[in-house]
């Protein structure tokens, strides 16, 4: 298979992930107002995209295969990295998030599954509902 026939799919591909690598691009300019995570993120997808789009440029020249495969892993350990980054970041905005909506709801800790305030009290001391259970 010759370079240029790879270096037609690489491209074809790349012109197709449009639907992930312009949206990443319109995150990254509309600058802080968006979470530092999913401009990490972007940041991630346009690394990726980028590095697709150079690996079909390389393939147009004289290049070795080797050059070509060094700058994909390349931009996929880059990838990964800010992956991790962006998850990592995603989960400390969350925490905030939580601590932020406990203070604004007293009663109500960082998790919706904790309650805090008057426990109920248990079945023995609390009277009964119906009046024909307090006769028996």
């Amino acid at each position: 298979m010759s370079h240029g026939v790879m270096a037609l799919g690489v491209t074809a591909v790349c012109l197709a992930g449009n639907v992930w690598y312009l949206p990443a691009y319109v995150d990254l300019r509309a600058g802080q107002d968006r979470p530092r995570s999913r401009r990490a993120a972007a940041v991630g997808v346009l690394t990726g995209w980028g590095s697709a789009a150079l690996a079909a440029l390389l393939l147009l020249t004289p290049v070795p295969l080797t050059a070509v495969a060094v700058v994909a892993a390349t931009g996929a350990a880059a990838v990964g990295s800010l992956g991790v980054v962006g998850r990592l970041r995603r989960v400390r905005e969350r925490r905030e998030t939580a601590a932020f909506t406990a203070a604004l709801a007293p009663g109500r800790g960082p998790s919706p599954h904790r309650v805090r305030g008057p426990r109920p009290k248990p079945a023995r001391n609390r009277a009964p509902a119906d009046p024909a259970e307090r006769d028996h």
